[in-house]
């Protein structure tokens, strides 16, 4: 029964299941507005905090800083590129 189950688990359709996820967050998100968006991120926090009471760690918060500003110099390079 419980090998049945685990093989259950592992063979469901995952790309049908992050879709679903994903439309239900949209449609609550834009039925309650950007707050409830603010409102998940909050929870999210609060359960890694309770995971982990130390989190972020200096070297996340690290990686965390350089990804952001390899972003901000993507989106840079993405306007000058549109306005040429």
């Amino acid at each position: 029964m419980l090998t049945r189950g685990i093989r259950e688990f592992v063979s469901r359709d995952w790309d049908a299941t992050r879709e679903a996820k994903d439309m239900y967050w949209a449609a609550r998100i834009a039925r309650l507005g950007p707050l409830e968006g603010l409102r998940i991120a909050e929870e999210l926090r609060r359960q890694a905090l309770a995971q982990d009471s130390k989190w972020p760690h200096p070297a996340d918060r690290d990686q965390d800083l350089l990804s952001h500003a390899r972003v901000a110099g993507l989106l840079r390079r993405a306007s000058a590129a549109r306005r040429a």
